[in-house]
């Protein structure tokens, strides 16, 4: 029997060394599959970094330009109301200004927009009744062509009304303003900004 003992304590041997053999192969492969985890985690947890890194920056970017866009139009805006401010102030100190000052305006104005054939000219009834001695005259000399008195009013408020035939321009200064506008806030822009 101890023939046997020999046999089957070699066979157990054997055994054991392919049992360690596969033992340590398997550890060995586990081993690399456990460092190839790993090392696929870290580049994951990297590659995350980085484009979470590149999303808090886009994220600012966008921010700080929505940020930018949206001071420029509150800026815009407070520009726009300052000329508004300011055009308004404009048309309403032209319309009170002294008569002499006002009249010599009106004749400005009449030598602007006046055509080279003779007109009507139509004023509102606050002017009517102010109208300076001769001053029918004086719009004649500066003229285009001649200019007769509208017996009928206006219905303005402040400049005049020119009659060409059936064409009507409006010389109003609520209409002259309004048609002036846009280049009057630019040039006050200008000036303002």
């Amino acid at each position: 029997m101890a023939g046997i003992d020999k046999i089957i304590a070699q066979i157990e041997a054997d055994t054991e060394k392919v049992c360690d053999s596969i033992l340590s192969d398997a550890q060995s492969k586990a081993d690399q599959i456990l460092s190839s985890a790993e090392k696929q985690a870290e580049e994951i947890i990297s590659d995350g970094k980085e484009k979470t890194a590149a999303r808090v920056v886009d994220i600012k970017n966008r921010g700080d330009s929505a940020a930018d866009l949206e001071e420029k139009r509150v800026m815009l805006h407070a520009k726009r109301e300052i000329i508004s401010k300011m055009l308004n102030e404009g048309l309403r100190t032209a319309k009170t200004l002294p008569d002499d000052e006002y009249f010599a305006l009106i004749s400005g104005m009449v030598e602007k927009y006046s055509q080279p054939e003779d007109g009507v000219i139509c004023f509102g009834d606050k002017d009517i009744k102010r109208l300076p001695t001769d001053y029918l005259t004086k719009l004649n000399e500066v003229s285009k062509g001649k200019i007769t008195l509208s017996e009928d009013p206006a219905p303005i408020e402040a400049g005049f009304i020119l009659k060409y035939g059936g064409i009507e321009q409006n010389c109003s200064f609520d209409a002259v303003f309004a048609g002036e506008s846009e280049n009057l806030s630019d040039k006050a822009g200008r000036l303002l900004f």
